[in-house]
């Protein structure tokens, strides 16, 4: 009889102690660190998270006509010639990131503009610049934007501006802009002065009229000959070599590739 009181007992301790050990280990997995957890889940990389938030900026141009703020594009050739405008995915102001660029050109002259967005984590979005869509980039953070009209008397030279990116704001900053005087379009300005031949004395016809971020001038202000122009430009320039642009029409297709799939129509 004591032998069976004392089985008995053993297997009372066995089962308890299986029920403590159970407890133990729902315990400690209840105790898992959330970063422990998290680390098994599938993460998104910088880059994936880029260009998802690039992605959508794209679904919301196509689909709705407006950018990352909600102002509204201009559409008035019609919505359904958005795949004529482009993008592109290029590392432009030398941050060593992808920077989106829109090239929004399919609108009236008025409505056409060109777009630099970055991305940060923590920000999100930001619009670095904002301008007409003559865009020339190069790779010492350095574009070089054409006027949309050339109706002075700048004749064979087009007028145009230049910026350059500030890390610090992380935007583009106006350098300055250019314009200039084509002898063989008028000989006299529209004051009546005539044209400044002992200005340009390298002799081609043709003085400049450099504009500095902070000021505004036409044809009144002194003008300046080829190598003095063209020194101010290589100061900027500074032996930097023009960027590739890989632009791709706004189809469904090219934007998809992003890893941004289509979104619900709204």
């Amino acid at each position: 009889m004591k032998r069976h009181v004392a089985i008995l007992l053993c297997m009372g301790a066995v089962i308890a102690l299986g029920g403590c050990v159970s407890k133990t280990q729902e315990h400690a997995a209840a105790e898992q660190p959330v970063e422990e957890i998290k680390s098994a889940e599938p993460s998104v990389t910088e880059e994936e998270e880029r260009r998802l938030a690039f992605g959508k900026v794209l679904w919301d141009v196509y689909q709705k006509g407006v950018l990352p703020d909600g102002r509204p594009l201009d559409q008035s050739l019609g919505a359904e010639f958005v795949v004529d405008n482009e993008f592109a995915l290029v590392d432009v102001d030398n941050d060593g990131e992808e920077e989106l660029l829109l090239f929004w050109e399919n609108a009236c002259m008025a409505g056409m503009m060109g777009f630099v967005f970055g991305y940060d984590g923590e920000m999100g979005i930001r619009e670095e610049l904002l301008e007409f869509p003559t865009l020339t980039f190069y790779d010492n953070g350095i574009v070089e934007v054409e006027a949309s009209h050339n109706q002075g008397l700048a004749g064979a030279f087009w007028p145009y501006s230049a910026y350059r990116y500030d890390e610090k704001s992380g935007a583009y900053q106006l350098l300055g802009s250019v314009d200039a005087w084509d002898i063989s379009v008028r000989e006299e300005n529209y004051e009546g002065e005539p044209f400044p031949t002992d200005i340009d004395v390298d002799g081609d016809g043709l003085v400049y009229y450099i504009f500095p971020a902070d000021v505004t001038g036409g044809y009144d202000m002194s003008a300046v000959d080829g190598s003095s122009y063209e020194e101010w430009r290589n100061a900027y320039i500074d032996g930097a070599e023009e960027i590739d642009i890989p632009r791709q029409k706004m189809t469904e297709e090219n934007i998809a590739a992003l890893g941004c799939p289509k979104p619900d129509s709204f």
